[in-house]
């Protein structure tokens, strides 16, 4: 189980680039893996079979894996589901439910709160979550959310955040990052090494 030095050196390790590569399908994951420079990959590919196997290939890459919690199919999306997660040796689970922070970082892996903001009631929501829960970041969706709005959410819970979700080209990166996100996920292979 990791410690709270490493996983925050881990954290830090998520931002070294700006992309974080999204991937979908087997063929995007292999050239992820393969292809690009990051250090990081968000795999939302997968079922409970395949899981071991994706987490074991994308290490022997050199890189490592945040696991989109909605995305696998067949796990629970609870303690069970997260301690399977973590024998799988996955990082870092994102997850849409604030209950299962707690238990992710208790199996050792880094919690993100994936936050859609929809409209301002789940906006307000999720920040009382985020205050209450403490995820060690959090990934805001879709990436054209209204600077206001980013602000906002970064002003009141003091956490890294991660935009994914409709960005598809260069100068919206550039842009996120100047509106303060900390790295931002893409299925866009055409963004992966900048």
């Amino acid at each position: 189980m990791q410690t709270h030095v490493q996983q925050t050196d881990e954290i830090q390790n998520l931002f070294n680039h700006s992309v974080i590569p999204s991937v979908n399908h087997r063929k995007e994951l292999l050239l992820a893996m393969e292809q690009s420079e990051v250090e990081w990959i968000m795999l939302k590919l997968g079922d409970i079979n395949t899981l071991p196997q994706l987490v074991k290939s994308i290490h022997q890459s050199g890189k490592k894996v945040m696991v989109h919690q909605d995305s696998i199919k067949g796990i629970a999306k609870d303690k069970m589901g997260i301690n399977f997660m973590a024998s799988c040796s996955v990082d870092c689970i994102i997850t849409n439910r604030a209950a299962c922070i707690k238990p992710i970082r208790e199996a050792g892996m880094i919690s993100a709160f994936g936050l859609f903001v929809i409209d301002s009631e789940a906006c307000r929501t999720g920040m009382l979550y985020i205050k209450e829960y403490q995820p060690d970041l959090i990934t805001l969706m879709p990436g054209s959310i209204p600077d206001q709005v980013i602000d906002r959410i970064k002003t009141e819970t003091h956490k890294p955040f991660i935009l994914g979700g409709l960005i598809t080209e260069h100068a919206q990166i550039s842009h996120a990052i100047d509106v303060g996100a900390a790295a931002i996920a893409s299925s866009q292979r055409e963004l992966w090494n900048r």
